[in-house]
């Protein structure tokens, strides 16, 4: 009877997750989605815990359900350097290797689907589906992964900030089965500190700060708190961003 409660209950968790729609586990379709739910794990994790450390070995294999975590990585001299960010869908591990190349650390409250390594790759033996998808991801994030070197290697610091900017809020937004209402997707949370979105643009805290001011000068954002940000105009804030995201349409910003 135990079993047959914490089976529905998984079962409901799936259907309601906020991620199952565009996570790799949407290639199942749901008579076979009980074969990753019967291997998962779900972990809750506070800010600023850590949940993987450089150069040590394990097993973990997830997949973000809610959160925002920072991949870091130690350099020789003690310096440490973001090195990318990563929120709901994507994937936190890897099924080549047992030993995690950076650290893994919770930006936010985070929630997290875990597998097995050995356990998932079983079910991706069983489901070509799931490992073209997969393949997928990989392929997804590569391009990302690309495109943020050109923004920290090319772009100006204001470009930086307002590609940021765009990030979070294609994050924070565009995934969203039941999109909330026009004047809630104008919001984003700025749930890292400036340091820490310093670090990661390559530029300094000052020089965040001056850009934030910058744009909400010329009236392209309003800062609602020290956390959160409105757009106001989002046209305008991809025009310096120097790029143009057409998969979340914007008239509500006008």
């Amino acid at each position: 009877m135990a079993e047959l409660v914490h089976e529905m209950h998984l079962g409901l968790r799936c259907a309601q997750c906020p991620v199952r729609h565009h996570a790799v586990c949407s290639a199942l379709d749901t008579p076979h989605i009980h074969e990753l739910t019967d291997i998962m794990t779900h972990r809750h994790f506070s800010a600023g815990e850590e949940i993987l450390h450089q150069d040590e070995t394990s097993q973990l294999f997830a997949i973000i359900v809610k959160g925002i975590v920072k991949l870091t990585h130690m350099l020789p001299d003690g310096r440490e350097q973001i090195v990318g960010l990563l929120s709901g869908s994507d994937i936190l591990g890897d099924l080549e290797s047992a030993v995690s190349h950076n650290s893994a650390e919770c930006v936010t409250d985070v929630e997290l689907c875990c597998f097995r390594r050995k356990q998932f790759e079983a079910v991706l033996d069983k489901h070509p589906e799931l490992a073209h998808h997969l393949l997928k991801k990989a392929s997804a994030d590569l391009d990302e992964a690309h495109d943020w070197m050109t923004v920290l290697g090319r772009l100006g610091a204001a470009e930086k900030v307002a590609r940021f900017i765009l990030w979070l809020y294609r994050e924070e937004h565009a995934g969203c089965v039941h999109r909330p209402p026009a004047q809630s997707r104008q919001i984003i949370h700025l749930q890292l500190k400036r340091e820490e979105i310093a670090g990661f643009l390559g530029i300094t805290i000052e020089t965040v700060s001056r850009n934030l001011t910058r744009l909400k000068t010329d009236g392209i954002i309003e800062m609602v708190d020290t956390k959160s940000i409105r757009i106001t105009d989002i046209d305008r804030l991809r025009d310096l961003a120097m790029t143009y995201d057409d998969s979340e349409p914007h008239p509500d910003f006008m």
